[in-house]
């Protein structure tokens, strides 16, 4: 990491799924950074702390690494992304150090633009109104950004991963793409007998049938009906009627869901 010659303003997170509460916070970074006329810059990490912190405790994730960065560029609102690896040495760096001695010294900081919640450092000791006070020390300010809500009829939500994660996990992908701004998505192989192979490490429905989006390698996307089930502990996905060749790379887009385990039918699947 290099000073950059007329500092930045950065904004500090994970960003798994690059949601509408996310895109907010780099909207505002994005104005900043005019403001101050440098270089909007974000700060990601990898692995996610989370798996750092509990690793007894699986986190499921909305995007993968690859696919986080390809949202945060497609955002435009971004000029640079660094990718630090969160490791035990950065668990238990303080704020303070992580502050002073990555964002100010190391990347020239002159503003910092994050969520209302956001925390950092040993302990989560970094809040925001802890941070605004070490930028008065430090020569740099801190805007914090309000959690983006979404409402519909019956219930307002803010977006943020952890309440996209538990939809997901539930089956709600409807109120899931409500708050991410477009379908959850996995990236699949296709195995023996037209199965896609789920990625064990990402956020997958439960058990149950869905109307998704199925899109190839080479662009085209049909709709379709897809059941998750469950077996041996593993979830495994089959599609209905599209028959993908064996070693195929597929993309499922999750619409809605037709009918969860536990629960009565939903809706009607997609048809062409």
């Amino acid at each position: 990491m290099n000073t950059m010659k007329r500092g930045c303003v950065i904004s500090i997170g994970v960003f798994d799924g690059v949601h509408r509460g996310h895109r907010r916070v780099l909207e505002m970074l994005r104005e900043t950074a005019k403001r101050y006329r440098v270089p909007a810059v974000v700060v990601t990490f990898d692995p996610h702390p989370r798996r750092v912190l509990q690793p007894d405790k699986a986190l499921p994730l909305l995007v993968s690494v690859q696919r986080r960065l390809d949202l945060l560029a497609s955002t435009g609102c971004v000029d640079r992304v660094l990718l630090i690896p969160f490791d035990q040495s950065r668990r238990e760096q303080t704020a303070d150090d992580f502050v002073q001695r990555t964002l100010v010294e190391e990347l020239g900081m002159r503003a910092l633009v994050v969520g209302q919640n956001f925390v950092c450092g040993k302990a989560r000791a970094g809040t925001v109104e802890y941070l605004a006070r070490l930028g008065e020390c430090a020569d740099f300010s801190v805007y914090p950004v309000p959690l983006h809500t979404a409402f519909d009829d019956q219930n307002s939500e803010a977006a943020s991963s952890t309440v996209i994660r538990r939809l997901i996990l539930d089956g709600d992908v409807r109120r899931s793409t409500r708050l991410l701004g477009r379908y959850h998505e996995l990236e699949c192989n296709v195995g023996v007998s037209g199965e896609m192979l789920l990625p064990a490490e990402m956020c997958i429905p439960r058990v149950g049938q869905y109307s998704v989006l199925l899109r190839s390698r080479d662009g085209v996307t049909l709709p379709e009906c897809v059941s998750i089930r469950s077996e041996g502990g593993i979830r495994r996905c089959f599609a209905s009627s599209v028959d993908f060749e064996r070693g195929a790379q597929v993309t499922v887009q999750f619409v809605d869901a037709i009918e969860r385990v536990g629960q009565a039918r939903l809706s009607a699947p997609i048809t062409t």
